[in-house]
């Protein structure tokens, strides 16, 4: 009682026909609105010990930012997957611009993930017995992740062309007076179904031009925090003293 959640869904186009995986699910967000609401003691987690807010709240960010190490990778992967089928059915897939802009998302994904396992390898164990991930490669991490989410659908449009955003309706796909024509000119690469060159433009649409792309991509770059936080707890966790002695020395500055 006294809880009471806003809720905004968000899900890709729900398709008519041509019934795809991805089309089957969504995501949710909500304002919750706390009145007067009774919290079982147990569930108390603070209760007036304000000195420790900041450190609460850093380690929920730690935790939350290191988690996106392993799941904004395999977005990625799904950017990068339709990227490389999208060359091949049109055709380009051995242009170098094409190769140029799969192993940028490559090293995206993988620096991401890379450094995510890094945060784990040099996690530290806090006196309750937990794992906690490295400040900094967890930072890092999250940080390349966000700044880099509009690049990644930017190649993808880039190889994909103009087509995702003014594909026909599904309906027209079907309809008696357009069905040729479309099957006709969707047409791209011999030996590739008009069907599946439809499949594959119509979840490229879903992936960029869709109203729940755009809050994947919104949510790419603040979830967990902003860019700008993630450069705040580096700047803050860092020790460049140690940096500062290295340059010294090469310097020759002697104290």
């Amino acid at each position: 009682p006294g809880v009471t959640q806003v809720v905004r869904a968000t899900n890709y186009r729900r398709r008519e026909r041509l019934e795809a995986p991805l089309n089957r699910y969504g995501s949710a967000d909500a304002l919750t609105i706390f009145d007067d609401v009774f919290v079982p003691w147990e569930r108390v987690f603070m209760c007036g010990e304000y000195q420790f807010a900041g450190q609460l709240a850093s380690l929920f960010a730690t935790f939350h930012r290191h988690s996106y190490t392993g799941c904004k990778p395999a977005t990625t992967d799904v950017l990068m997957g339709a990227t490389a089928l999208v060359a091949e059915y049109n055709g380009i897939e051995k242009a170098s611009h094409v190769r140029d802009a799969l192993a940028e998302l490559v090293a995206m994904a993988e620096l991401v993930y890379g450094t995510g396992i890094a945060a784990a390898v040099k996690s530290t164990k806090a006196s309750s017995g937990t794992q906690v991930p490295d400040v900094v490669f967890t930072n890092v991490a999250r940080y390349h992740a966000g700044v880099n989410v509009y690049r990644e659908h930017e190649i993808l449009a880039e190889i994909a062309g103009g087509l995702p955003a003014t594909l026909p309706p599904e309906r027209d796909f079907y309809n008696p007076d357009t069905a040729g024509y479309l099957a006709k000119y969707i047409m791209r690469k011999q030996g590739i179904s008009a069907e599946a060159q439809h499949r594959c433009f119509r979840m490229i649409s879903d992936l960029l031009v869709s109203a729940h792309a755009g809050v994947k991509q919104v949510g790419g770059v603040h979830g967990g925090g902003s860019p700008i936080m993630e450069r705040i707890a580096i700047a803050a966790q860092y020790d460049l003293e140690a940096q500062k002695k290295l340059a010294k020395y090469l310097a020759g500055i002697e104290e």
